[in-house]
């Protein structure tokens, strides 16, 4: 028993540190891979090793966003869309694609807003269905946020993170989504 405790106290740090390495979760099936859950500091290498550059053709996007230390990496996701030239679906009927999540959906060249001609646009709290915009925790998070949404060819991004505070979502509908070139269509192909 002695011996345990003390292997514990090594083991145990080690374990939890591992286990949230990766927040979200990346799955692929063919050349379709999905997105789920809050992206963390690492979820870019899981993204391309799950889906190295040009190897896919959509990405299914169900994320609240990034967690705390994941811009960075949902930035160099974001890149990683955009370089393949991906379609990037939001099915606003039953997902969230919030805060850094916009930055991966953004990166799409067919950016898929489906069922966001029924989302009621405006500020709401966080988790529910749809394309949500927010600022970022910090001024310099704001302001990278904004120049990626410039780099991925869709600035109304930056304007619409402006709408709300990070601590709710403007919710976008499917008219100012298609109007401001978030989106590129409100249906599924």
């Amino acid at each position: 028993m002695k011996r345990v405790i003390p292997g514990l106290a090594v083991i145990l740090p080690l374990l939890l540190a591992s286990a949230g390495s990766h927040a979200a979760q990346v799955t692929r099936s063919g050349t379709a891979v999905t997105v789920r859950g809050s992206i963390g500091p690492g979820d870019d290498l899981e993204f391309e090793k799950v889906a190295p550059q040009g190897s896919y053709r959509t990405v299914t996007l169900s994320s609240n966003g990034a967690g705390e230390g994941g811009l960075p990496a949902a930035v160099a996701m974001a890149r990683n869309i955009k370089a393949t030239g991906a379609t990037t679906i939001v099915n606003a009927s039953g997902n969230i694609c919030g805060s850094a999540c916009t930055l991966l959906f953004v990166a799409g060249a067919q950016r898929i807003y489906a069922g966001g001609d029924r989302i009621v646009e405006g500020v709401r709290s966080k988790g529910q269905s749809g394309l949500g915009f927010h600022q970022a925790r910090s001024p310099k998070g704001t302001a990278l946020m904004a120049s990626v949404y410039s780099e991925m060819g869709v600035p109304a991004g930056a304007e619409l993170s402006r709408q709300s505070p990070f601590g709710t979502f403007y919710y976008v509908s499917g008219a100012t989504a298609m109007s401001t070139g978030v989106a590129t269509s409100l249906k599924r192909p």
